[in-house]
């Protein structure tokens, strides 16, 4: 087996959570990197919305449309997305709202590699991994997997708490705000570490295959990895 499945903690993950939604765009995001078994760099932008925020969404994230009025928008960002893309792969909680959101800004990025299958590129921005998919496909009898649940079942919250205080803006230090929700998911992806049993499985193209949503496409994962 090569290094680069043995060591895939050698290789930068990089963990992104967008606020916004598809009307008001992406108002703020959270991306923290994950190498060698921890979190070792982070950032959190506020974005020029498309519109105004409407206040539901307010609401949920906290952020108000004079937050973010002299903010750069989204596309402002292109090529600190397009060297995240070429140096690792992307994750998320639910990864498909992040993907979703920023293909709504560039459909793709340039030529990167396919962390799925070494040795490959492609210019797309996954594959993804989703600490969503993982922990459903790899503790299939929890009640809930929305992202503070699975902190709280996991007793993950002090990690995350500790890590906020490094890393957030002090009045970005709680769910629903970008780089605190990136940073839980961070955790809980670390946290896999802690399973013994696990160890042998955990080469970055098998958490990329079971971050795919849905048995047929795990299985033309599978497929195409052995060929």
């Amino acid at each position: 087996m090569s290094d680069f499945h043995e060591n895939w903690m050698d290789v930068p993950i990089h963990i992104l959570d967008f606020e916004g939604n598809g009307y008001s765009g992406v108002v703020e995001f959270g991306l923290a990197t994950v190498k060698g078994g921890e979190v070792v760099e982070a950032r959190s932008e506020f974005c020029k919305p498309q519109g105004r925020i409407p206040r539901r969404e307010m609401e949920l994230h906290g952020i108000v449309n004079e937050d973010v009025a002299d903010a750069e928008p989204l596309k402002a960002y292109w090529d600190y997305f397009i060297g995240l893309r070429q140096s690792g792969p992307l994750c998320a909680h639910h990864a498909s709202v992040e993907e979703n959101l920023l293909k709504r800004t560039w459909s793709h990025p340039r030529m990167a590699p396919d962390f799925l299958h070494p040795g490959q590129s492609i210019a797309e921005w996954g594959p993804w991994l989703d600490t969503k998919e993982l922990y459903s496909n790899l503790f299939p009898k929890l009640e809930s997997y929305g992202l503070g649940k699975l902190i709280s079942t996991f007793n993950l919250l002090p990690e995350v708490e500790q890590l906020a205080e490094r890393f957030c803006p002090p009045s970005r230090r709680q769910f629903h705000a970008a780089l605190f929700d990136a940073i839980a998911s961070a955790v809980l992806l670390l946290n896999l570490q802690s399973y013994q049993e696990l160890e042998s499985h955990l080469t970055l193209p098998w958490l990329l295959t079971q971050s795919i949503a849905g048995s047929r496409k795990k299985q033309d994962a599978r497929q195409a990895k052995l060929f």
